[in-house]
C-alpha cells in the first residue's frame, strides 16, 4: 500500500507553528477541506495557504491524504468502507485542531459526499467553521 502514496513535506516548521498559538486574540478555528482529483493541486494550495497563513502570525496545519496514510490511517486500503473510515478520523483530528483555534487545512481526494457531509457534520456538531473547496 505505501508504494501508492508519497510522503509530503510541510514548508513550515513546528516552531514556526508553535510561535503563531496566541498572537491574536480572539477564535479563529475551522477547517478548510480541499477535495478532487489526484495530483489536482489539493496539497500545494493548502500548504502554500499554511506558509502564507503562518507568515502572517495565524496558527495553521496542512493534513495531507497521503501523509496520514502512513500514519493515523496506515492500517487502512481504498475500498469503499475503509475510505469513509480514512476521512472520518481525518475530520476528527481537523476537528480538535479547529477547536484548538487552529486553521486545518486538510487535502483528501474524499470522493463521496456523504463523506464530505459527515466531515461538515461532525465539525457542525462543535459549532465549529467548516469549509469545503474543489
Amino acid at each position: 500500500m505505501h508504494e501508492l502514496v508519497t510522503f509530503q513535506q510541510h514548508k513550515v516548521g513546528r516552531d514556526q507553528r508553535a510561535a503563531n498559538l496566541g498572537h491574536y486574540e480572539g477564535f479563529r478555528g475551522c477547517t478548510i477541506w480541499f477535495t478532487g482529483l489526484s495530483g489536482a493541486g489539493k496539497t500545494t494550495l493548502s500548504f502554500g495557504v499554511e506558509k502564507a497563513l503562518t507568515k502572517l502570525g495565524i496558527p495553521a496545519y496542512g493534513l495531507d491524504g497521503d501523509n496520514v496514510r502512513h500514519g493515523l490511517c496506515k492500517n487502512l486500503g481504498f475500498s469503499r468502507h475503509e475510505r469513509t473510515e480514512n476521512i472520518r478520523r481525518v475530520a476528527e483530528v481537523s476537528k480538535l485542531f479547529a477547536d484548538m483555534g487552529v486553521i486545518t487545512l486538510s487535502s483528501f481526494i474524499s470522493p463521496y459526499r456523504n463523506d464530505r457531509e459527515e466531515a461538515r457534520r461532525i465539525h457542525e456538531s462543535e459549532s465549529l467553521p467548516f469549509f469545503e473547496i474543489y
